[in-house]
């Protein structure tokens, strides 16, 4: 394993809170979050809707 894979990110405040409102605006799915050199590039939100 390389060294960069050990540093510390500095991860933005933003991103944090887009993710974060991610999670809570579904009931069901998924969250992905995609990082490129140690930085948060794409925040994926996917909402599965349940048939009963």
């Amino acid at each position: 394993m390389s060294g960069d894979a050990n540093k510390s990110a500095k991860i933005d405040s933003k991103a944090l809170i887009d993710i974060y409102k991610a999670i809570r605006e579904i009931a069901y799915g998924s969250v992905q979050v995609h990082i490129q050199d140690g930085k948060i590039i794409q925040i994926d939100k996917i909402n599965k809707v349940r048939m009963r």
